[in-house]
């Protein structure tokens, strides 16, 4: 039994090592890639997604694919999209993605997050890739009725997020009350929460910071625009808790 477990043992060390030592692709290797976007809630392909290519290193403790992005390309009309790359002699290997792979997935893209199932596309040590089915989600809209009979804080926070923060928008209204009418955005399908907030130092004291916050829930609906009306006496109103 003991000399099983030190088999055991030394095989996994061997493939760590293995994996830690995994040479660079070589620089100029022409690195290719096509495929097309698809929201798989919605069934379409989706078209104006900006595609990203991003490089991986390798350690001791697994192979991260969050070195870049070295390239992309827009999916056109009809959702398809292609990448060509010359290695730049540092990657041991290469991943798509339409968001930002380290920090939790996050989209610089109006209209597009990332599918939290399916983050990004990796190469597995190929050169090329064909007919790729890369995911992301496309947003809907939302609008936001909103009445603030006073706010002596002057400015209130609204907070636009999703369960597992693949989408965050931050709307900052400012004025001592408030009568507005603006269109925002929220992830169709899954839970999206509305929060308003005020951040004021006013409602930091000599001890503890606190937070005046609010939390209204859209449910997973698929309607074109959501509509959310909203209003509030005082911005006093909105409950005192620990940030």
């Amino acid at each position: 039994m003991e000399l099983q477990k030190t088999f055991i043992f030394f095989s996994l060390l061997t493939i760590l090592v293995l994996s830690a030592c995994r040479k660079p692709v070589p620089e100029g290797q022409l690195i290719t890639a096509n495929g097309f976007v698809f929201d798989s809630l919605k069934n379409k392909k989706l078209a104006n997604v900006t595609v990203y290519l991003y490089g991986a290193h390798s350690t001791f403790y697994g192979v991260y694919y969050d070195d870049g992005p070295f390239d992309s390309a827009k999916s056109d009309n009809n959702g398809n999209f292609s990448i060509k790359y010359n290695a730049e002699g540092k990657s041991v290997d290469y991943a798509l993605a339409v968001g930002n792979v380290v920090y939790g997935g996050f989209t610089s893209q109006n209209n597009f997050v990332v599918d939290i199932k399916h983050p990004f596309y990796p190469f597995k040590y190929s050169h090329q890739l064909n007919n790729v089915e890369l995911r992301a989600r496309e947003l809907n809209y939302a609008r936001i009725n909103l009445k603030v009979l006073s706010n002596p804080y002057d400015t209130l926070y609204l907070d636009v997020s999703t369960t597992y923060g693949e989408l965050f928008l931050r709307h900052i209204l400012v004025d001592n009350s408030l009568d507005t009418s603006f269109l925002t955005r929220y992830l169709p399908g899954e839970i999206n929460f509305f929060e308003y907030k005020i951040l004021s130092s006013r409602v930091v004291d000599s001890a503890t910071m606190y937070i005046r916050r609010m939390r209204d829930t859209l449910t997973s609906t698929m309607v074109d625009t959501a509509i959310i009306s909203k209003s509030i006496n005082s911005t006093y109103d909105i409950p005192l808790e620990h940030y």
